[in-house]
This record gives C-alpha cells, sequence and structure tokens, in this order.
C-alpha cells in the first residue's frame, strides 16, 4: 500500500487531527532544538572560544545532522518491533 493510499482512506476528521498532531510534534522538535543549541553552545560562547552567531550555527548544524543520523535510526527500530499487521487491521466500530 503506498502512502497516498493511506490518506485516501482517513476521513476528514482523522486527517485533520493527524495534521494537528503532526503540527505539534513539530512544534515541539523546533522548540526542544532551541534548547538544545542553548545549551550546547553556552559554555563555548561564555569562555570566548566561539563567538555567538558562529556558535549557534554550528550547533545548529550538527543537531540537524545528530537527528538525521542517529534520530531516524531510533524510529525505525521502534516501528520494526509494532506488529503492523495488526495495528492496520483494527476494527474501529464503523
Amino acid at each position: 500500500m503506498e502512502i497516498l493510499e493511506v490518506f485516501n482512506t482517513l476521513g476528514p476528521g482523522q486527517l485533520f487531527l493527524l495534521l494537528v498532531a503532526l503540527f505539534v510534534a513539530f512544534g515541539f522538535e523546533v522548540v526542544n532544538g532551541f534548547h538544545d543549541t542553548a545549551n550546547a553552545v553556552a559554555t563555548v560562547i561564555y569562555t570566548k572560544s566561539m563567538k555567538p552567531t558562529p556558535a549557534v550555527i554550528w550547533s545548529g548544524l550538527w543537531n540537524f545532522i545528530g537527528v538525521h543520523a542517529g534520530g531516524i535510526g531510533v524510529a525505525f527500530s521502534i516501528v520494526h518491533l509494532l506488529p503492523v499487521d495488526l495495528l492496520v487491521n483494527i476494527k474501529t466500530g464503523r
């Protein structure tokens, strides 16, 4: 089953809730990234090892690389633990 076929089977309410959930998750990640960057650059800025702008850019770059290098691997590991066939065939009362 292709991704687009899954979206075609969702009702308007379900699609709306999915989009809201994705928006909230992305918003959380942005806020979490701000906190990670602040913690990561505080020491190098305080000790004047780097100027603030390059320190924030450098930290953002490595946070981005870290999410794509390690974060996706964890997500795929969790997905492979789930019994997908059982989840897809759940009766929802309709």
